[in-house]
């Protein structure tokens, strides 16, 4: 809960800090007039070059502009070739928050372009923990990880899946992320795998991620 507080007090303070930033300002008014973007949502530490990189945490490596993209996004309709967004989504609350995420990302996407999620696949997760195999659990790379993150039962693991000490506020399958793109008006939506798109610029999957991760293109 510390966690979350912090977080959103820290959203806070930097949209303070945003409107007294000319450089933000500027960047703002430079982003409005751009209509070739390629937008990397929720970039992390992970900004492309000559990509617009957005996350709420100011100090990440590569980004435009620090912004919660809970809010409107600071863009034009019709402006923006592709999306990547890359384990941040289960970081919002899906009944209010997502709808107008994808709302947002509807609107500012060009007719065409690729809206790419990557998020933690629960139903792996599941499945291996209905099938009690320890094979499905290695397969999912945790072997490596289990003593930092101190998993004591595989009960725990759904637990970290789902919550991860509250900053997880939903676990996704393919037909759950499938139907909310739907309800924002992205109607060709396709279950991908690692490095796989259809729109190549956006095979840029973290290697790392992908024993355990849900690979998902909505096309607008």
């Amino acid at each position: 809960m510390f966690n979350v507080i912090r977080f959103e007090l820290g959203n806070l303070f930097q949209r303070i800090k945003n409107v007294l930033n000319p450089i933000y300002v500027y960047r703002l008014l430079k982003l409005k007039h751009n209509n070739t973007i390629s937008l990397n949502l929720g970039s992390g530490g992970n900004g492309r070059q000559d990509w617009i990189n957005i996350d709420a945490r100011p100090t990440h490596h590569g980004l435009y502009i620090a912004y919660d993209i809970r809010r409107k996004l600071p863009i034009r309709s019709s402006t923006v070739e592709r999306i990547y967004a890359e384990h941040v989504i289960e970081h919002l609350d899906f009944r209010y928050d997502i709808p107008k995420l994808f709302a947002e990302c509807y609107r500012v996407m060009k007719p065409g372009s690729i809206f790419r999620i990557v998020v933690p696949d629960v139903e792996k997760f599941v499945n291996a923990y209905v099938s009690k195999e320890q094979s499905r659990w290695d397969a999912l790379g945790l072997a490596d990880e289990s003593d930092d993150l101190a998993f004591v039962s595989p009960m725990h693991v759904l637990n970290h899946v789902f919550h991860q000490e509250g900053e997880h506020l939903f676990g996704y399958d393919f037909d759950t992320l499938r139907i909310a793109l739907e309800n924002a008006n992205l109607k060709t939506v396709v279950k991908q795998a690692y490095n796989q798109s259809l729109d190549k610029e956006l095979c840029m999957d973290q290697q790392n991620h992908e024993p355990y991760s849900l690979y998902v293109d909505a096309k607008k």
